[in-house]
């Protein structure tokens, strides 16, 4: 089976050090961006744009996702990840669950197709993680959790028990959800907030200096 990343920014290279601490080598990256054709991200070459993958065969090919996102206090920022998502799996080619070797996932727990889990990052029994959910660096979703798909939980970011995350939302770096909260569709909670209500869809909520 030959392994693709998608993107080749930043969030490429601490995916790609996911897989090679299980001993998974991508085969090459792709990126829109011409300047890094011909370049290399930890130690994978660069291949062409995005549109090179349709030239492998679906049967041989996984894919991984490897755009990140920007959120605002308006916006997730999580559009054109899911989109890419998108894009390829319509076509047929399958999205592998990573995990670092370093993270923490309950026997319990299945993952969505393309879940992304960093290192350190912990999923307790019972959490239900949908599809090209990103669990970033040393995050912690708790018991009971359910995280949309397309969503990201930030590095050190905590979800206690039974919170809910709804599709495309953003959790910031180091932010707390307090359990049992919701959290709707394409919400927004800034880096290093504490939430302690839920939050309708699109809203935003925390911090006033920061959404990372």
């Amino acid at each position: 089976m030959i392994l693709v990343v998608l993107c080749a920014g930043g969030h490429a290279s601490v995916v790609i050090e996911a897989l090679l601490s299980t001993g998974t080598r991508p085969e090459f990256a792709t990126d829109q961006s011409p300047s890094l054709v011909g370049k290399w991200i930890q130690g994978i070459p660069i291949k062409g744009p995005d549109a090179a993958v349709l030239e492998m065969p679906v049967e041989t090919t996984e894919l991984v996702n490897a755009m990140g996102n920007r959120a605002t206090r308006s916006d997730s920022g999580l559009s054109r990840r899911r989109d890419l998502f998108y894009r390829f799996d319509r076509l047929g080619f399958r999205f592998p669950v990573i995990a670092h070797r370093s993270a923490i996932i309950a026997s319990t727990v299945q993952p969505g197709d393309g879940c992304q889990v960093m290192a350190g990052a912990i999923i307790q029994p019972r959490a239900q993680i949908g599809r090209n959910v990103l669990i970033n660096t040393r995050a912690v979703v708790e018991h009971d959790c359910q995280v949309g798909d397309h969503s990201h939980i930030a590095p050190g970011a905590v979800l206690c028990g039974g919170v809910f995350v709804g599709e495309s939302v953003h959790v910031g770096a180091g932010a707390i959800v307090l359990g049992g909260v919701r959290l709707g569709s394409g919400a927004v909670v800034a880096a290093g907030a504490t939430v302690t209500r839920d939050i309708e869809g699109g809203c935003f909520s925390g911090r006033q200096d920061g959404i990372e």
